[in-house]
């Protein structure tokens, strides 16, 4: 333990990026971890049309969210002065109890239609709660930003290991105690951990910053930064609104063209395949928002961002890569063969998910550079042509077809996106797909291992142990190389 102490501080010293990651990604990590553990339960639990249910409440809430502090909780990270930032909270926070109003009297009126258009009538009742998760879920945001600007990751890093805990446990107790509360016992077990634990770090704030940002904060100023920042919500919630929307667009328009059991197919391979890579890349966002601001005022923006690209495509291509691989036999094998077909949509979804993990901490210079106009265009494109693959698909008739046009899409959307972001910051296209290719070639080596055993063995539990070893095998070489070079991200 002496030893590993010692590494990490001469490797990761205190305030360090790297130092600020690893403390994100430990509690991510656990919390991850976790829910990933527990997954094989909660599927034996509750059904895939429960599932379905909990992805639509979940697809609605992640809309309505993204505007839910109107893109103020992001512009706290950018001032100078953190007189502006705590005015920059407070008006998020009134915002966030506006839009709680807003969306009680939605809900009253539209709740049974809504729930109807998407296919699942039984998710009616649970819109009453939609309310109060938007309302700890924008609160979340606002505190989460307020957070990050004062490097307090440590406390980031508790709440979301708090969160995840009372989630599970509650989703499992509901489960097995009272089965026929059905997507009740998720949605709920949802709630109760976001209450917790956003409740927890709003305490936490209050008891170490409070009176500062008592101190700090005026009608007058809050009125200042409310205009200095009107790009948020201008730009940068449409823009939030459309990215956000086209990741939900799956769950909402597979429940109106199918079965909430395609939805908890859906839902389900996309939070195993989504949760690995949110270890890594939502911490790494976390970090790199506000080195970045610095390094736009220093100069180095450009350096910076090419090497972010080049890391995060490092850690996420290999393991994604496996997962492409091995998904239908890994879904059967620990989830149960009926969640086989989960499997086979992971397959076209992998692609995708690997260039949003890449890009969640590089659109942050939308917001960096104010170019919130640029990054609105770009996600009304995006938007626009999934919306349209997600129609052709249902029209078709057929939701394999649909996943396989909605994943080729989002990818080819996606890298387009990622090389827009590397260009806005002085970095040329042309090395970002020399980079791409070199992890093609670094990558090859493991997916012929897997075929070999494939073809040789023909066998699903061999087939998924191989891709697990090969994992492993990544895993060992990326600990010696940051051990060579010292460079951990």
């Amino acid at each position: 333990m002496d030893k590993i102490k010692q590494f990490i501080q001469n490797k990761l010293p205190a305030g360090s990026f790297a130092r600020n990651v690893v403390t994100l990604m430990t509690g991510t990590t656990f919390a991850q971890a976790l829910m990933i553990l527990v997954a094989p339960i909660l599927t034996r639990l509750y059904s895939p049309e429960d599932f379905g249910v909990f992805a639509l409440y979940i697809s609605v809430l992640g809309i309505l969210a993204v505007i839910s502090c109107w893109r103020y909780e992001l512009a706290i990270v950018l001032p100078e002065q953190d007189e502006d930032a705590a005015n920059l909270l407070v008006l998020s926070i009134l915002i966030c109890f506006g839009m709680l109003a807003v969306t009680l009297l939605l809900v009253a009126f539209f709740r049974t239609p809504l729930a109807n258009l998407l296919g699942a009538p039984q998710l009616a009742p649970w819109l009453w709660f939609l309310p109060l998760s938007l309302l700890a879920t924008g609160l979340f945001q606002a505190f989460n930003y307020w957070s990050t600007r004062r490097k307090q990751f440590k406390r980031l890093a508790v709440r979301t290991v708090m969160q995840s805990t009372i989630t599970s446990a509650t989703q499992i107790g509901a489960g097995a105690v009272y089965p026929a509360f059905s997507a009740g016992g998720l949605i709920g077990g949802s709630i109760i951990g976001q209450l917790t634990a956003t409740g927890r770090l709003a305490w936490q704030i209050g008891r170490d910053e409070g009176k500062q940002i008592r101190a700090f904060v005026t009608v007058k100023g809050i009125k200042r930064v409310m205009y200095r920042y009107r790009k948020f919500p201008i730009y940068d919630s449409w823009s939030g609104l459309l990215n956000t929307a086209s990741t939900m667009l799956p769950a909402l328009l597979l429940g109106y063209f199918f079965t909430p059991a395609v939805v908890g197919y859906y839902a389900l391979g996309h939070r195993v395949l989504a949760m690995p890579m949110g270890v890594v890349g939502g911490s790494i966002a976390q970090v790199f928002f506000p080195r970045a601001n610095e390094a736009k005022r220093s100069g180095n923006l450009d350096q910076l961002t090419l090497e972010m690209f080049q890391r995060l495509l490092a850690i996420g291509f290999v393991p994604i890569l496996l997962i492409t691989i091995v998904a239908p036999d890994l879904f059967a094998v620990i989830f149960g063969a009926r969640w086989l077909i989960a499997g086979e949509y992971v397959r076209w979804l992998s692609l995708w998910l690997l260039f949003v993990f890449i890009s969640s901490p590089l659109s942050n210079l939308y917001s960096v550079m104010e170019r919130q106009r640029d990054g609105l265009i770009v996600n009304i494109i995006m938007f626009s042509t999934r919306l349209l693959a997600l129609i052709i698909g249902g029209i078709k008739g057929d939701a394999l077809f649909t996943i396989a046009l909605f994943g080729i899409t989002g990818a080819i959307l996606w890298i387009f996106n990622c090389t827009y972001i590397l260009h806005l910051a002085g970095v040329p296209a042309r090395k970002a797909y020399i980079t791409i290719l070199r992890q093609v070639i670094r990558g090859t080596p493991y997916a012929l291992l897997l075929v070999a055993v494939w073809v040789v063995s023909n066998n699903s539990l061999a087939f998924v142990l191989a891709g697990i070893g090969s994992g492993i095998i990544f895993l060992i070489v990326q600990a010696y190389r940051i051990k060579k070079t010292g460079a951990f991200i």
